[in-house]
């Protein structure tokens, strides 16, 4: 992957938890990162990539991470690329929030801006 040019912090979520197409029912992926304005998701090898297209729009459910008090969050994304990492356990999605309550953006926000920044 090229050099990291983000602008909001963004955080590793350590626990499993599953990211799912909110209108189909079916797990996309896990949340690797995430920051106020974005999620990374991690698909395992049986997931590919390319089933998630760039420039598409989807509606997601996920859980926040139960440090920033957990609860279930709907979203409006746009996919902005694709990628494999094996270290990371397989083929990664980024995603920037197009619809997201301004609520848990901010709690997002706050919960990046507390930890170490991600470096890869």
């Amino acid at each position: 992957m090229s050099a990291d040019h983000r602008y909001a912090a963004r955080r590793d979520v350590t626990t499993m938890i599953p990211v799912v197409d909110a209108l189909t029912g079916v797990v996309v992926g896990r949340v690797g990162n995430l920051c106020a304005t974005g999620i990374q998701v991690v698909r395992g090898s049986a997931a590919s990539a390319e089933s998630l297209q760039q420039g598409a729009l989807y509606q997601w459910t996920f859980a926040l991470p139960a440090e920033i008090g957990g609860g279930q969050v709907e979203c409006g994304v746009e996919v902005m690329w694709n990628g494999h990492d094996a270290g990371r356990g397989g083929d990664l999605v980024g995603a920037r929030f197009i619809l997201i309550d301004p609520a848990t953006m901010e709690r997002i926000a706050h919960w990046c801006a507390a930890a170490k920044p991600v470096t890869a």
